[in-house]
């Protein structure tokens, strides 16, 4: 059996191109319009940087590069949360909400095409294995 970090390395790096690829054409980079996109999802939500590092499985350093870079796009703001000052809640600002479609779109072709010929049954099985290898590497960290 070949090995099976090849193709999670040949995954990422494949959706990381395709990303870049759509965001080329945008003020923004694909990166950038991932955690926009997951902004909009989460805009009921309050969110925090470590929502961001969690779900992205980011390290804080790269999570505090990515959002300040936003911050100076005048894309994002972070506001300090009502219940603790010490916690800044990350709300997306009007520059942001008039990309919201073109984010949008980027991200329902990556999605679209990554799961082009897979049928549900498939999916349900790739996100059980895929979650089951996320929690036996976060194991190993602590």
């Amino acid at each position: 059996m070949e090995s099976i970090y090849k193709y999670v390395t040949q995954l990422a790096n494949a959706q990381r191109r395709l990303i870049d690829k759509l965001a080329k054409k945008r003020a923004y980079s694909g990166t950038q319009g991932k955690v926009m996109h997951y902004l909009f999802e989460n805009s009921e939500n309050t969110v925090y940087q470590k929502d961001i590092e969690r779900d992205f499985g980011m390290r804080p350093s790269t999570a505090t590069e990515l959002i300040k870079s936003l911050e100076e796009m005048k894309l994002i703001s972070r506001i300090p949360d009502r219940k603790d000052g010490r916690y800044k809640e990350i709300v997306l600002m009007k520059e942001a909400q008039e990309l919201r479609e073109k984010v949008s779109e980027d991200m329902h072709e990556l999605e679209t095409r990554m799961v082009k010929g897979l049928d549900e049954d498939e999916l349900i099985l790739w996100v059980k294995i895929t979650s089951r290898m996320l929690e036996n590497l976060k194991e190993e960290e602590k």
